[in-house]
């Protein structure tokens, strides 16, 4: 697993039921993904395709400090997929499968050159 970033739950993530929304978590996730996924592709444009089984295992609440993590990283032609996991005190809360295509400057699907990035040998 890959360390992408770290993130405090704040007042303004929390709802009624005193834990945190399943939104903010949801965008979290994508921005995290999203980051990890430029990183690794060194694509400038990268867009969210999909996230499948997105598994909420135990609530966040105000003050704890989420982890969020990669795993299964798969190279495709035009896109990327990967597990993304955020822990909460070593314990895993979240976990989704998401999948980045990579965009040309007219909004097309582009082929990734994996060569120039840290997965070239995967």
């Amino acid at each position: 697993m890959e360390k992408i970033l770290s993130r405090i739950c704040l007042n303004g993530d929390i709802g009624v039921s005193g834990n945190m929304f399943g939104g903010a978590m949801l965008s979290l996730m994508d921005e995290a993904a999203a980051i990890y996924a430029q990183q690794v592709t060194r694509e400038e444009r990268i867009v969210t395709r999909c996230f499948s089984a997105v598994s909420f295992k135990s609530p966040v609440h105000r003050g704890e400090i989420l982890e969020f993590y990669t795993d299964n990283p798969k190279k495709g032609t035009t896109s990327f997929s990967f597990d993304i996991i955020v822990l909460v005190n070593g314990e895993r809360r979240f976990n989704a499968s998401c999948v980045f295509v990579a965009l040309d400057k007219d909004g097309q699907k582009k082929a990734i050159d994996w060569s120039k990035t840290p997965l070239a040998d995967l």
